[in-house]
């Protein structure tokens, strides 16, 4: 097969990915097979295979494209401020930014079907990697807090790291629902019981009101 001119393969290329990043997002990795998502980027198989070795590789890279979301709206400002009250905050704003992106519109619930298997070794490493790392940075987010007087965690820390990843994955499934109002009011409350439980200072739970 003679190779499209470099335009093209890239057009083809984000054909593919938008595709496949749709249909993964609403099925998983199991409810979507390649003839499917040749069909709706309106190739044959064989074209799909010709950009990419098979479906184990193309949804590795449309999961890395939803972690790169993640850090744009969430992870990576945080990474950027050394004001861990700003940070925390900013976490609950940016939740809301995100689930207004029209790239998660179409549900990505799938992206947390991955089945446990030696093909999907790979996709399950990434996933783990990420997850750490965005632990990892809430963790610091929190110690900085302890640090500079804003926040007593006690014993909780490291859970409390952990449980605010599983809330970052967890209400961008079912708040994508509704309106950006009832969204921007929910995520306020969750801030505001952060603040309420952990915060030493009551101004700084009225900082959530911001919300």
């Amino acid at each position: 097969m003679p190779r499209k001119p470099a335009n093209q393969q890239f057009d083809t290329i984000q054909a593919i990915r938008d595709q496949a990043f749709v249909l993964f997002g609403r099925f998983g990795y199991e409810g979507v097979s390649i003839g499917e998502i040749a069909r709706h980027s309106k190739l044959s198989k064989g074209a799909l295979y010709w950009h990419f070795p098979g479906k184990e590789a193309l949804y590795l890279d449309c999961l890395q494209r939803l972690h790169a979301i993640f850090n744009e709206y969430i992870f990576d400002p945080m990474r950027a401020t050394n004001d861990p009250v700003r940070s925390i905050l900013h976490l609950f704003r940016a939740l809301n930014d995100l689930l207004q992106d029209p790239r998660v519109q179409s549900g990505i619930a799938g992206y947390w079907l991955i089945p446990s298997r030696p093909e999907t070794g790979r996709i399950v490493e990434s996933q783990q990697a990420f997850e750490a790392a965005s632990r990892e940075v809430i963790a610091e987010t929190l110690r900085n807090g302890v640090a500079q007087g804003h926040f007593d965690f006690g014993n909780d820390l490291e859970d409390m790291a952990g449980a605010i990843i599983s809330l970052v994955e967890a209400v961008v499934l079912p708040l994508r629902h509704q309106g950006p109002d009832e969204v921007k009011a929910s995520l306020g409350v969750l801030a505001r019981t952060l603040f309420r439980a952990y915060a030493k200072d009551d101004a700084l739970i009225g900082m959530t009101r911001e919300f």
